[in-house]
């Protein structure tokens, strides 16, 4: 049965993470950069080099690929796991309250058709490359 209150959508989103807070374990170097995938209006999947535990508290900095708009947005860690297939850290993050216009802002990159062509494949998270 799925549990999911809002439509997902397959597309990858420039992310950084800018600080981290809450949760059991050690918490990881902030900030660091990183990708959301599995977007919705609730949360996200986030793929980083960095493991983030459960319950620890995210700011992001989203560049939404198709609204080509810069949103920050406070999530909560639900849940993280290692993908050995691409070699990285994913966590579900489900994001708390936001303004209206960070909802307006990820409503139109995931509702609205844009003039620029994406294409929804998988960047590799890398460490050399430089910051978003």
């Amino acid at each position: 049965m799925e549990r999911r209150k809002n439509r997902r959508f397959q597309q990858w989103n420039k992310a950084i993470i800018k600080s981290a807070s809450g949760g059991q374990g050690n918490l990881p170097r902030c900030p660091t950069d990183a990708y959301a995938w599995d977007l919705s209006l609730g949360g996200a999947r986030i793929q980083s080099e960095e493991s983030f535990p459960v319950g620890a508290v995210l700011r992001i900095h989203l560049e939404l690929v198709r609204s080509r708009e810069f949103i920050g947005i406070d999530g909560t860690v639900r849940w993280n796991r290692w993908n050995e297939n691409e070699k990285v850290h994913e966590s579900g993050v489900e994001f708390q309250e936001c303004t209206e216009a960070t909802l307006q802002a990820i409503m139109r990159n995931l509702y609205h058709d844009t003039d620029r062509k994406t294409k929804d494949r998988q960047p590799r998270v890398n460490l050399d490359k430089p910051p978003l």
